[in-house]
């Protein structure tokens, strides 16, 4: 879908590609400049699964000053994308049993049933439609519901409709 949506842009067409989140502008320029000292630093090599210390910890300081939030260095977590920090979180801290269900609101990331099915869990899709904005109504959520089931998988802002939940 990226290579098709590039090519039509290639064309001449004004394509918005909903396929990746590549983002639409250029990275600022400090970002791009600490990329290149830190490959001149050698900071080649793969690093702490949970990231960095100095990233963690300014990530803690960014949450106690922006929200008054109070978390420690362990209870944060740097990935290279949701996707990747979601598996882990069901790969380590939701432990899913045969059978036990995981209700997906749809549209959804292609990769999330099978993340779950790869945690040995059985997904649940539940469609929402776009009268309500892609968004997951607790009626639909009820329904869905049974005795096998573990966690909701609630996405936001869910890729690929858009929708955010307040």
């Amino acid at each position: 879908m990226t290579a098709r949506a590039a090519e039509l842009r290639d064309q001449g067409g004004d394509v918005i590609t909903l396929s990746q989140g590549e983002p639409d502008f250029d990275p600022p320029s400090a970002i791009c400049e600490a990329g290149i000292r830190a490959i001149r630093d050698l900071q080649t090599k793969y690093r702490a699964i949970a990231g960095i210390k100095p990233l963690q910890e300014a990530i803690r300081k960014s949450l106690r000053r922006d929200y008054g939030l109070g978390y420690g260095i362990v209870q944060i977590t740097v990935g290279c994308g949701a996707k990747q920090v979601v598996f882990n979180v069901q790969r380590t801290i939701v432990s899913l049993d045969p059978g036990d269900e995981v209700v997906i609101p749809t549209p959804c990331w292609l990769s999330y049933p099978d993340m779950i099915a790869l945690a040995g869990g059985k997904p649940l899709l539940v469609a929402c439609d776009e009268l309500h904005g892609f968004k997951l109504r607790s009626e639909a959520l009820e329904k869905a519901i049974t005795r096998r089931t573990k966690w909701l998988m609630l996405n936001s802002p869910c890729k690929p409709t858009g929708p955010v939940y307040s």
